[in-house]
C-alpha cells in the first residue's frame, strides 16, 4: 500500500466529495499510474483567496483508492477535464473544519526543503511515508 496527498482546489473538492473521483490533467498519465487500488490518500486544498479573506492550504479529507487509474472524457470538474482519474471511498471527511497544512511542514519527512514546501505539490500528487501518513491521520482525527 502506498500513501498519497492528492491536490485540488475548493471548486473541484466539491466534485471529489460528491462523486468520489479525483483526477489529474492530460500529460500526467505516468504519475497517476503509480496509484493503486487500496492505497490511501489525503485531499490537500490549495490556498484560496477571496475578496474578504485568504483560506490557507489545508487537508480536508482522507480516502481509500477503490479503483485502479482510468481515463474519462466526462466533464465533471469545474475548471478543466482532468481525464486521468481514480475512484475514492471516504474514510474521514471534515465538514466544518480543516487541518491547516503549514504548521505541519516541520514535522513531515517528505518535505526536505522546509522553506520551499509548497513546490512539493505542483505535480498534483505526492507520495508520502507511512510515518507522515500516521501523523496526518492522527492530526485529522483530532478535528473530526
Amino acid at each position: 500500500m502506498t500513501y498519497w496527498i492528492f491536490v485540488t482546489n475548493e471548486q473541484n473538492w466539491k466534485v471529489v466529495k460528491e462523486k468520489n473521483v479525483w483526477g489529474l490533467p492530460r500529460g500526467r498519465e505516468n504519475s497517476i499510474k503509480r496509484v493503486k487500488k487500496g492505497d490511501k490518500a489525503f485531499i490537500y486544498l490549495m490556498q484560496e483567496k477571496t475578496k474578504n479573506k485568504t483560506v490557507p492550504t489545508r487537508i480536508i479529507g482522507f480516502f481509500e483508492v477503490v479503483s485502479d487509474p482510468f481515463t474519462s472524457s466526462e466533464r465533471i470538474f469545474k475548471d478543466r477535464l482532468y481525464p486521468n482519474r481514480v475512484r475514492l471511498k471516504p474514510i474521514l471527511v471534515l465538514e466544518k473544519n480543516y487541518l491547516e497544512f503549514k504548521p505541519l511542514v516541520p514535522k513531515l519527512s517528505f518535505i526536505k526543503n522546509k522553506n520551499y514546501w509548497s513546490g512539493y505539490f505542483r505535480s498534483g500528487l505526492v507520495e508520502i511515508s507511512e510515518k507522515d501518513y500516521e501523523l496526518l491521520k492522527s492530526e485529522l482525527a483530532k478535528l473530526a
